[in-house]
């Protein structure tokens, strides 16, 4: 049943990413919306290049940039890439009868009001839904059981959060300007080595590492924004799907095919 069902994966960051790949890779006709240009490092663990260079590959799977509507369906009804659509939400909410709006909330992303309301199922991403509430269900994405899935009612168990901190350290800007580079994501870096500029500011590496985050070569920047991320273990994975986003992305398929019972299925046929 999942080729009868459209999935609309609002967001373009690492578990908004490895949702859409998950359930494209299963046969759910997806797109992915993002209506602000993205400011995430962990470039090659989404599809955020996607929204600047028109395409991006996670995994062997490319999600294409489709401004105009011919783009929309070509990538649609071919299977062949996932639209990316851009602009407001309303305007991506009208574009197809969407069965199911997941919803990842990613830097300062305007949100919706009645979630709810836009599809037929709704799943928020992460901690910052309420299940019942602003969503029909929610997918816990932290502590120790990523993946799992909470109706109205539940509460996610109670963890403690991850040590981020332990396992990398991020470089920030000092102060405006544009941020510009030489290097590329997965390079191995020494502490004190040049990352690059911000206008005529050095920016320096705080510890050795690989990097594994990296702002967009002459993106522009404020004071304080994290521009490298450096993994402390060179062995770090820095492309492709995580293990704990591959859980996430399970579990918001798990969660569509249990619910799919209710969802009455769209055709093609006598679409305009």
């Amino acid at each position: 049943m999942s080729e009868d069902l459209s999935v609309l994966v609002c967001g373009i960051g690492e578990e908004a990413s490895a949702a859409a790949r998950t359930l494209f890779a299963e046969g759910y006709a997806v797109a992915l919306y993002r209506s602000t240009a993205p400011l995430i490092l962990r470039r090659r663990m989404c599809y955020a290049d996607a929204w600047y260079d028109g395409c991006a590959q996670l995994d062997g799977i490319e999600a294409r940039r489709a401004d105009v509507n011919a783009e929309f369906m070509l990538g649609f009804q071919t299977r062949e890439f996932i639209p990316l659509l851009r602009g407001s939400l309303d305007e991506a909410v009208d574009r197809w009868p969407w069965h199911v709006i997941v919803i990842a909330r990613e830097d300062k992303e305007p949100q919706p009001i009645a979630l709810r309301d836009l599809a037929e199922l709704s799943i928020g991403l992460g901690r910052a839904f309420t299940p019942g509430e602003d969503c029909d269900l929610a997918i816990d994405t932290e502590g120790h059981d990523p993946g799992a899935i909470l109706s109205p009612g539940e509460k996610p168990s109670i963890s403690r959060p991850r040590d981020v901190a332990a396992d990398h350290a991020l470089a920030r800007a000092t102060g405006a300007g544009l941020f510009r580079t030489h290097l590329s994501i997965g390079a191995a870096v020494e502490a004190g080595a040049t990352l690059g500029f911000v206008d005529d500011a050095v920016l320096r590496a705080p510890t050795a590492g690989r990097i594994k985050g990296l702002a967009r070569k002459e993106q522009a920047v404020v004071e304080g924004s994290p521009l490298v991320e450096i993994a402390l273990d060179p062995s770090a994975r820095v492309a492709g799907v995580s293990g704990r986003n591959k859980l996430v992305a399970r579990g918001v398929a798990f969660a569509i095919e249990i619910e799919n019972e209710g969802i009455e299925p769209f055709s093609f046929e006598g679409w305009r």
